[in-house]
């Protein structure tokens, strides 16, 4: 189903790893299957390399749907799994804020009146981004898009969360809620069985959902519906 004006949402992690992919491509399952048009992007991606493309990169054209040309899911991607502007630099690229802002903003332009638009980060939210080291926080804060956090249930993220929310408040980022994502099989510890809740606790944020380990399209659909009520 078409929208007047897109919907923006960015997708961020506390760190690499967290399955923000996953998350994001969940999402955008869910929404499909409700009848919304979707469009991804990620402005740069690093990483997984098969000679041409990196993994992030791969995943998210192969769910390129609604009219997208795959050429505006990932416009930078480059070989070396690690932060990008240190990627960028060993590929010999210059990366500027700038570039990435006007990116995605024409994307936006484009998928106004067609689809939503998922934007999801690389890496965390301070992880370095141009040439100038200007960060995922740096970038969200020009765009001015709301956020959601994507978490993990293990031992650690009651810390991690909230330094994320915090640094996100204190740049004025309207982060929307919390998905907390078993990225990976975990055991039911106390501190897993019970992060969800003290993170709704201390963050003051609603867990849109608590993944586990392969959510279903149950899942999907109920993460999309929980998402479209907050932005």
């Amino acid at each position: 189903m078409a929208v007047d004006v897109a919907k923006r949402l960015a997708v961020i992690g506390t760190d690499t790893g967290v399955g923000k992919t996953a998350v994001t491509l969940l999402l955008a399952q869910g929404l499909r299957a409700l009848g919304h048009a979707v469009w991804l992007h990620k402005p740069v991606a690093c990483g997984g390399w098969d000679g041409g493309s990196s993994e992030d990169g791969r995943a998210l054209r192969a769910a390129c749907a609604d009219g997208q040309d795959p050429a505006t899911v990932c416009a930078l991607e480059f070989p070396e799994p690690c932060s990008p502007h240190l990627a960028a630099l060993a590929a010999g690229a210059e990366v500027r804020l700038s570039g990435m802002v006007a990116t995605v903003q024409g994307l936006v332009g484009q998928a106004d009146g067609r689809a939503d638009v998922i934007l999801e980060t690389a890496g965390g939210l301070l992880a370095p981004l141009t040439t100038a080291r200007e960060t995922n926080a740096d970038l969200l804060a020009a765009l001015a898009w709301p956020v959601l956090l994507v978490t993990r249930p293990h031992l650690g993220t009651l810390n991690h969360t909230q330094l994320t929310i915090n640094e996100c408040r204190r740049r004025g980022l309207q982060v929307v809620g919390l998905i907390v994502n078993s990225h990976t099989a975990v055991e039911p510890t106390l501190a897993v069985r019970s992060a969800a809740g003290e993170l709704a606790i201390l963050t003051g944020l609603p867990v849109l959902a608590d993944l586990p380990f392969q959510p279903s399209q149950d899942h999907a659909l109920r993460l999309a519906q929980a998402v479209r009520l907050c932005i």
